[in-house]
């Protein structure tokens, strides 16, 4: 099995050439340090979106490690031109943008400036040069609070701390201490923040790089132990016997990111993040396994990803990593209460991992790496489309040691077609409302609510080695049609989605039977898989 830095570093040296390539590298053209490639270079979109100048930060990093000495000069500068490209867009009506002009949207502010800041912080760009966009930056992150995407607002915090450390004119010290301690509330008792109403692996992996970034600029006691609880949460799942997250994600990401899970582990071998960095962050040399990173695209590598492998190898070169010599057992318990999750064991040593607040979906492991993934219906009523696996609080959940269920109301999906209209009534409203519109369109295609129309419920449990699954749903139309529930998640979320083997493959060395029947608007299936024959 390759070692941490040796994956890390074959890692950075395939993304490095991909974000430069994303990058305006010209310092004769007006687009010089701009990171959005379909803007500066296809010109098939009409603003770029800010939240790419993160790609600078990666370059800065990239270029203090050995491999890159020969063009850490040149790195620097184009690193420089993108904070300042970054100034020129923040000081404008309707900063900051991602998705579309005037938007004055959260996480490109915060996870821009938190980038732009400590480009300046590290010297790369002068403060000067970027004051007024820093000023402009302060004003919308201290006058909004993400409680629905904790990361976000982690980064946002993070972004402030860095500032202060540069010009304590700008955010006072009573106000970034009251942002920062309700930030920290947020966390759960059992160490995850909210994203979308639930645990998200991906994005909690982000939330403990900007921890990180919080603690080296205020020395406040009380974040390693959020970053500590973080990192044990990550290792339930990583540690159990399914080894993964993904679509059990209450935001559907297939990701982590290795720089704050990395520090943890070298300043504490003995922690739960020294057996997550050497399980997640390996592949086989001889027989290459897929890996997340394979299937993350350019847009994500200049977006946060790259510059966290950047960081996490810079942090390998002064320091060794220290393989455990035992991996840590699973946590224990084997349910997580308060997110919904489950472990169930069967009596030959199977597992299954059941999300009940995410309708109950489930995702089997034999030993030997036979595999089953079950992830709801689908169900379509002619008019409306409506879906099990949607996340939500509203679900009524029960389970003990041997079975997990839940049952509740379905959430309705429609897939929001892009038009020149719409992008027309778009521009001119976020022109006109700016950040308010986020709020509406939040709404549209990520907060909903289970409508009081189709019923279902859920009972998961085990039979021996064969994994049981009963599902009912009620209030049907004759002529409704029910089908499974491929891996794609029907939730917007920008960084989910990327391909991954289930989409292909969600039995492995399984098989599956099902017994169907749909009767007075009524349906019901018993479904069982088992370990195939030579599995």
């Amino acid at each position: 099995m390759t070692q941490l830095p040796e994956f890390l570093g074959s890692t950075a040296s395939r993304i490095l050439p991909r974000i430069l390539t994303q990058v305006c590298r010209d310092p004769s053209a007006p687009f010089y340090g701009s990171c959005d490639r379909n803007w500066w270079h296809y010109k098939i979109r009409d603003f770029p979106s800010i939240i790419l100048q993160q790609a600078g930060y990666s370059l800065a990093t990239a270029a203090e490690l050995p491999a890159n000495s020969e063009s850490r000069d040149k790195l620097l500068e184009i690193a420089k031109a993108s904070a300042l490209f970054w100034n020129e867009r923040a000081i404008r009506h309707g900063a900051f943008e991602e998705y579309y002009p005037f938007e004055q949207g959260y996480p490109p502010a915060a996870f821009s400036t938190l980038a732009v800041a400590k480009l300046c912080h590290q010297g790369v760009v002068a403060l000067s040069e970027i004051r007024k966009g820093l000023k402009i930056a302060v004003g919308q992150l201290t006058t909004r609070f993400e409680a629905q995407a904790a990361n976000q607002q982690i980064a946002g915090t993070a972004a402030l701390s860095v500032i202060r450390s540069l010009d304590r004119t700008l955010i006072s010290e009573n106000l970034f201490n009251e942002i920062l301690s309700k930030t920290l509330a947020l966390q759960h008792p059992e160490g995850w923040f909210p994203e979308y109403d639930g645990p998200d692996l991906g994005y909690l992996a982000v939330s403990i790089d900007c921890l990180w970034d919080i603690f080296d600029h205020t020395n406040d006691d009380r974040v390693r132990p959020a970053i500590h609880s973080a990192a044990d949460y990550i290792a339930w799942f990583i540690l159990s016997p399914i080894g993964k997250a993904g679509m059990h994600n209450s935001r559907n990401t297939d990701y982590l990111v290795p720089y704050g899970l990395v520090r943890l582990a070298l300043e504490d071998p003995a922690c739960s993040a020294s057996a997550v960095v050497t399980r997640f962050f390996s592949r086989e040399p001889k027989e290459p396994t897929f890996h997340c990173f394979d299937a993350v695209d350019d847009r994500y590598w200049c977006h946060y990803t790259g510059h966290s492998v950047f960081r996490a190898l810079a942090l390998l070169k002064k320091k060794t990593f220290q393989r455990p010599q035992h991996e840590l057992e699973t946590a224990r318990p084997t349910n997580k209460p308060g997110s919904g999750h489950s472990l169930l064991s069967s009596v030959g040593g199977a597992t299954a991992l059941v999300s009940a607040r995410k309708g109950a979906i489930t995702t089997a492991r034999w030993p030997k790496g036979a595999v089953a993934n079950d992830f709801g219906w689908l169900v379509d009523t002619g008019r409306q489309l409506y879906v099990t696996h949607w996340w939500s609080n509203d679900w009524k959940v029960e389970g003990d040691v041997g079975n997990t269920s839940c049952e509740g109301y379905l959430v309705s999906h429609k897939e929001h077609t892009s038009t020149p209209l719409k992008h027309l009534i778009l521009r001119c409203g976020s022109f006109i409302l700016g950040r308010w519109l986020i709020k509406v369109l939040k709404r549209l295609v990520i907060f909903k609510k289970p409508e009081n129309k189709l019923h279902f419920s859920r009972t998961v449990g085990w039979d021996k080695e064969i994994l049981v699954i009963n599902d009912t749903l009620q209030g049907l139309s004759p002529a409704v049609t029910i089908t499974r529930a491929p891996r794609t998640s029907k939730r917007h979320v920008a960084s989910a989605d990327s391909y991954h083997p289930e989409d292909l493959q969600m039995l492995v060395g399984t098989t599956r039977t099902e017994n169907i029947t749909l009767s007075g608007g009524t349906f019901t299936c018993e479904t069982r898989y088992l370990k195939a024959v030579g599995s």
